[in-house]
């Protein structure tokens, strides 16, 4: 993948602001904000077909570091008159749900301090009522076909799990290599986010525990129906030691009845079967799990994802054209910012930067109106 184009120069790491005052409040000098080759948890870079300048802003869900990263990505642009667009990873039925649930100044506003809104309202500058001519772009796939993707995914990978002896395991084998290597590796000279990134990100680290507390809150009051299944799963793990108790012991052998080697509390049937069934869950586990993320969670999103940033850059760099200034090449433009999970920033900036095709007819964004969101037209090449 091509080096990004840091465009325009990144200051580094904005000054941490906490959302409550309790947490810590780690700084950063001048000098590391401009020597530092980019603000952690970001990428900078020019969109392949446009020419626009684009900043992914990875973010751990929640968490207090991830907020202020958001909202001073946002602040910092708008001040410098630079910012075009927000895409915010999140689809209308979940926006919408937000929204409703946690207005500005609610409570649980504040108690599930989140990265989405923070980027609107420092958008907005502290006021509610302003209306502003840069829009919020909902960016994400649709939580309505999210679980048919799922269901789809896991499907397939039975398929090939069930088919070890039909090329089922080499499938998933270079299923899997190919989806690392195109939705999580960082490329030639970490030209992405690597791990290392984020490992030594010390305020990401310190709100944590926010982001552990915050995330499962979120899912309760937001979508209570995942309570149930979840609580027959923790009961579930909490009563396995309990029922493998129960299962009959070896009989214990001396060392007479077996020729002379001493062996106690050979496994019966029942404890071999029950060995034998959780290590293949453990397995399935594996790999169900790894495709259901790779595939479903990451690249069917970032397909989305990046068609949608690809279509806002369109949209943002027709309309200074329109305008009578800007060029072919993206310049005069403004950024367009995306709030992201830190786990699709490679994969979003590997298709933006790979991929010069337009990709419109595809996407899936929705773009603010007033206070609704109208899916944008699709415009004919």
């Amino acid at each position: 993948m091509p080096t990004p184009t840091i465009s325009p120069p990144n200051l580094g790491p904005p000054a941490y602001i906490s959302s409550f005052g309790f947490f810590p409040r780690p700084s950063f000098s001048a000098r590391a904000r401009r020597e530092s080759p980019r603000a952690r948890g970001t990428l900078r870079f020019k969109d392949a077909h446009t020419g626009v300048d684009v900043l992914l802003v990875g973010t751990m869900h929640y968490n207090p570091a991830s907020i202020e990263l958001a909202a001073a990505s946002v602040r910092d642009l708008s001040s410098a008159n630079a910012l075009r667009a927000i895409v915010l990873e999140t689809c209308p039925t979940r926006w919408a749900k937000t929204r409703r649930m946690q207005p500005r100044g609610s409570f649980l506003r504040m108690l599930l301090d989140n990265e989405f809104q923070a980027a609107v309202e420092a958008r907005d500058g502290g006021d509610r009522d302003v209306v502003h001519s840069i829009p919020i772009v909902l960016g994400d796939q649709k939580i309505e076909d999210l679980g048919a993707s799922a269901k789809a995914t896991l499907r397939a990978t039975w398929e090939d799990f069930s088919s070890p002896f039909d090329g089922g395991w080499a499938r998933l084998w270079r299923d899997f290599a190919a989806a690392y290597a195109r939705e999580v590796d960082s490329g030639p000279e970490d030209a992405g986010l690597s791990l290392r990134d984020l490992a030594t990100d010390a305020p990401l680290a310190l709100g944590l525990p926010v982001s552990f507390f915050r995330y499962p809150l979120a899912w309760s009051v937001k979508s209570p129906k995942v309570i149930v299944p979840f609580a027959a799963f923790a009961y579930t793990l909490s009563e396995l030691p309990n029922w493998l108790s129960a299962v009959p012991r070896g009989v214990a052998l001396g060392a007479s009845a077996l020729g002379g080697v001493g062996v106690q509390n050979l496994p019966s049937a029942e404890e071999s079967a029950v060995s034998i069934l959780f290590l293949v869950l453990d397995v399935l586990e594996v790999v169900f799990l790894s495709s259901l993320f790779l595939k479903a969670l990451l690249a069917t999103r970032n397909d989305v994802l990046s068609r949608s940033i690809r279509e806002t850059c369109v949209d943002a760099a027709n309309a200074r054209l329109a305008a009578g200034s800007g060029d072919t090449a993206g310049a005069g433009v403004g950024t367009v910012v995306a709030v992201l999970g830190a786990a699709h920033l490679n994969g979003v900036q590997r298709r933006l930067m790979e991929d010069a095709s337009d990709g419109r007819a595809s996407g899936a964004c929705w773009t603010e109106r007033g206070d609704e969101y109208e899916r944008a037209p699709v415009v004919a090449e």
